[in-house]
């Protein structure tokens, strides 16, 4: 099993380092490659009347060489660890474009994010930096909370084996793979959470299926173990083990109480591209749980995501 060995970690000036760079410290090998990257930008300086176009130049320079100035004291350590690492800060007045930008240029298998405290509501309408990496960022990014990994790491894999789409059900294969990647690098515990619905009792119009509507909802659910006992066997999984969990409810109400009960540490899941109107509605699964749970969260995109940031 491969690992995660080239990593972007994002640090921003305001932002919880210190737990970010200890995380980072616990995904390291003898081979990894660290790239320490932070993106800055004072809407004061750049629209400062005190400078000349020169001056302003020169004060944004500055700027950049002190925050370089302390990646580096980061990167130090690491080459005395013999890891290859090195340091980058851009001027970005888009912080989440900016990390994006970064990405495609370094081609990290693996980007860290400490998440920023954000109103849950004004997140949705302003689509403040975290929510639009989220959707934007073109590898696996980890999502980082405040909250430290154990000393077992448990990984899950949140997986849904009856999508209606190719894409979709390549992306839980992915979700799989590098959910068992990172909790063999942590040397962690993997498990794999399925939520599922069977139809509420309303949504029967058929008189016969009321009649058998208990048994309709079995049916449901041995269909459900069924294919998920299929996905995980080549892990050498079965749907009765104590690290697989299938759950029957509502996503979002469901997952946050299974992760609190099983001290999941980091949730590992997909996002799948959505228009504007759904994305301000609804959300994805993702963006709609970030908020709720208490681990932290490694975004997967599907083989065929294309990044809306152009490289340049």
């Amino acid at each position: 099993m491969s690992e995660f060995r080239r990593l972007l970690v994002n640090l921003a000036e305001d932002e919880h380092r210190g737990e970010l760079l200890q995380k980072m410290r616990r995904l390291l090998t003898p081979d990894s490659q660290v790239e320490l990257f932070s993106c800055v930008y004072s809407a004061g300086l750049d629209s400062s009347h005190l400078f000349d176009a020169d001056g302003r130049q020169h004060a944004i320079q500055s700027v950049l060489r002190k925050v370089e100035k302390g990646l580096q004291s980061h990167m130090d350590k690491l080459v005395q660890q013999e890891i290859e690492a090195g340091a980058d800060v851009y001027w970005d007045r888009d912080r989440a474009e900016g990390v994006v930008r970064k990405a495609l240029r370094y081609q990290p298998e693996l980007v860290l994010h400490a998440l920023e405290p954000h109103p849950r509501v004004l997140s949705q309408l302003l689509a403040a930096s975290d929510w639009r990496l989220l959707r934007q960022c073109p590898t696996p990014l980890l999502l980082s909370k405040t909250r430290q990994w154990s000393e077992r790491p448990r990984i899950a894999a949140a997986i849904d084996p009856f999508h209606l789409d190719d894409v979709a059900a390549e992306l839980d294969q992915k979700l799989l793979s590098h959910a068992t990647r990172l909790a063999a690098q942590l040397g962690g515990e993997l498990h794999v959470i399925h939520v599922f619905n069977t139809l509420p009792h309303s949504a029967i119009f058929d008189e016969h299926l009321v009649v058998d509507y208990e048994q309709l909802q079995k049916k449901v659910a041995i269909e459900h173990r069924q294919r998920i006992g299929e996905m995980i066997a080549p892990l050498q999984l079965e749907v009765g083990d104590p690290c697989v969990h299938l759950r029957e409810g509502e996503f979002h109400q469901v997952l946050p109480k299974l992760i609190d009960e099983q001290s999941i540490d980091v949730l590992v899941m997909g996002s799948l591209a959505r228009g504007f109107i759904d994305r301000l509605l609804l959300g994805s699964s993702a963006e709609r749980l970030l908020d709720q749970v208490s681990c932290d969260l490694m975004i997967v995109k599907p083989d065929s995501f294309h990044c809306p940031v152009t490289e340049f």
